[in-house]
């Protein structure tokens, strides 16, 4: 008898899974008809499927989704009604049901629904989330709120749904109610200051909401002042650097996060260029601090040296619209002017570097120090032989790999500011042609500053022809490559030797011999004028004149290239000529303007057309 009853159960398990196999392939059948725009096939078996299995899920969902899709609300509410019936506990398909009735403009039935549900299924804190999102989906505001409010009184959490609300309301712009939300967040979840910072600081995107980020915020200090971080934040991303240093200071420097926030805040001030007041940050913190770990304390005098670094006249480029390759790595490089070591933020940096050595002697900052001191006396300095004496002393403080690497590039990079080309080749030579970066750039300086074109060219070839256009260096060795080839490879023998003069220019650039660099050119443009690189060198020493303030000598010289291939730059440098140094925004307008209907096919048009509306409307005021 026990053995009959067995053979029954498997039978009817066996069954089962036939049935299971059965309904599985003709769902799968229904779904390639959806797919195949079969939709009534379709319809036909997700219908017979539920008939013969009233708790299958797949096909009830798809059939929902059909007839919500193509409108046919009303087969949707019967079925959602009919699966209920099954399935009384199917909290979302309830909600679901509401949501039919609202799309089919049955806005009443929808809400009744709604409140049901929020009369009878609120049991914990998920199916208020499921209502919420429900009510917020179809903009039903007033409900959304009144159910947060039971929530906040039933849970007793004041900061109930905080984040959902104000992330609610920022979406519809309505900012005050946000804000409002953000706060109410972190007065009684502190942990979530980050979060908050970074939403209110997404808001500040839209200009209009300045004032009400402010006022708000500020009134909120009195309550909670934690709430000085965020607008500490919010005025540094506004530019508002002092007001940001001003909320700093009433913070204060109470332990190791708010020594973290300082470093972060002078280091960032010092990235965005704000040098004095950086400057002066470090000196607060370093007046006020009162935790002297020598990690910090080092990170914070070498923040201070850097700033003073920055503060030393490495001029960059005055021009707007003229400018030599730009965005092109290889000829990327500070015009710096002569320095002598009576120079003030000269002085002060190397003088506030000098005490970093006496103070810390072997401290993780010592080797960093002397990578910049070196830096400074090459590039700055020339003091080749000081440079080197730094680069040594850096690799003997016990350094990373990662500063030993910066360090030996920096060697490499001493040597071509000193001349020694070939010497130099060696530390940035590439193991092979793949891996292209900067130390590939610099080898290919140390190759062209020889007069090398032709291995500098057969090099370009091996290396672009393997690489990715989606390199970041792709298009700078493609513009370099072309510029070699359509100047010195398709060129006479005397476009040859000016091209050789030409690029012995451009090492003399590299080395601050800026005067050498102009003899060079000027004498490209006397003894090679029907060269194919005058033109393009007669622009190089009228940027150089510009930035060494000779501006009478660059305009006539820009203008005598006004009818070669570079006209619109020709005119364009003469226009920033006039404008920013002789104070002439007329006679500026007067060749910007020329650009205009001169130069078709510039690159300029557009920028040069916004700025001449620009000048017109300020001369009228």
């Amino acid at each position: 008898m026990r053995f009959l009853y067995i053979i029954l159960i498997a039978r009817f398990l066996f069954g089962q899974d036939q049935l299971f196999e059965e309904r599985n392939l003709s769902f799968a059948k229904a779904l390639a008809m959806e797919k195949n725009n079969d939709i009534e096939n379709a319809i036909q078996i997700y219908e017979k499927i539920l008939k013969d299995d009233p708790f299958n899920q797949p096909s009830y969902f798809q059939l929902k989704n059909i007839y919500n899709k193509n409108s046919d609300y009303k087969s949707a509410i019967n079925l959602i009604n009919s699966w209920l019936e099954n399935n009384p506990h199917d909290l979302q398909s309830e909600l679901a049901l509401g949501e039919i009735y609202f799309q089919s403009q049955q806005k009443e039935a929808a809400l009744k629904i709604w409140e049901r549900f929020e009369q009878n299924k609120l049991s914990n804190k998920t199916t208020y989330r499921l209502l919420f999102h429900t009510y917020a989906r179809f903009g039903q505001i007033n409900q959304m709120e009144s159910l947060v409010k039971k929530g906040r009184t039933r849970f007793k959490e004041p900061h109930f749904f905080a984040i959902d609300l104000a992330n609610y309301y920022q979406s519809r712009q309505t900012f005050d109610r946000s804000l409002n939300e953000y706060l109410i967040l972190i007065f009684n979840q502190p942990q979530f200051l980050r979060y908050a910072t970074d939403r209110i600081l997404v808001m500040s995107d839209d200009t209009t909401n300045h004032f009400l980020i402010d006022s708000t915020l500020n009134a909120a200090t009195i309550v909670n002042p934690s709430v000085r971080s965020i607008l500490s934040s919010f005025f540094y991303k506004t530019g508002q650097f002092n007001k940001s240093f001003y909320e700093h200071k009433l913070i204060g420097i109470n332990n190791q996060e708010d020594v973290d926030r300082w470093l972060l805040f002078a280091n960032n001030l010092r990235k965005e260029d704000q040098n004095n007041l950086s400057i002066e940050v470090y000196h607060y913190f370093l007046e006020n601090q009162n935790f002297p770990n020598p990690n910090n304390l080092g990170e914070a005098l070498l923040g201070l040296g850097k700033a003073y670094e920055n503060q030393i006249d490495q001029t960059k480029t005055k021009l707007q619209f003229v400018k030599w390759f730009p965005q092109n790595y290889f000829f990327e490089k500070q015009f710096i002017r002569p320095f002598n070591i009576g120079n003030e933020p000269l002085a002060n940096t190397l003088e506030h570097y000098e005490s970093i050595l006496a103070l810390m002697p072997s401290s993780y900052a010592t080797g960093i120090v002397h990578y910049r001191l070196g830096q400074i006396q090459a590039r700055i300095l020339q003091d080749y032989i000081g440079a080197n004496k730094s680069f040594k002393s850096a690799l003997k403080s016990n350094p990373n790999q990662n500063l030993i690497n910066k360090i030996n590039i920096q060697i490499g990079e001493m040597l071509l500011l000193s001349g020694s080309f070939e010497e130099s080749e060696k530390y940035y030579k590439p193991l092979t042609d793949k891996n292209v970066n900067e130390n590939t750039i610099q080898y290919l300086k140390s190759v062209l500053f020889q007069e090398d074109i032709s291995r500098s060219i057969s090099f370009l070839d091996s290396i672009i022809l393997e690489l990715n256009p989606d390199h970041r260096f792709f298009n700078d060795l493609l513009e370099l490559h072309n510029l070699l080839v359509s100047n010195y490879v398709d060129g006479t023998k005397d476009d040859q030797l000016a091209f050789k003069l030409f690029f012995n220019a451009e090492a003399l650039i590299y080395q601050n011999k800026t005067y050498a660099a102009i003899s060079n050119l000027e004498k490209i443009i006397s003894q090679h004028s029907d060269a194919l690189i005058t033109p393009l060198a007669t622009l190089r020493l009228a940027i150089l004149l510009t930035e060494l303030n000779e501006f009478d000598k660059a305009h006539k010289i820009a203008l005598s290239i006004e009818n070669s291939d570079l006209k619109d730059q020709s005119l364009a440098l003469a226009g920033e000529i006039n404008e920013k140094f002789r104070g002439d925004s007329k006679s500026a307008i007067k060749f910007y303007n020329r650009i205009l209907s001169e130069c078709p096919n510039s690159l300029l048009l557009e920028p040069i057309r916004v700025h001449i509306r620009k000048l017109s409307k300020n001369l009228e005021t």
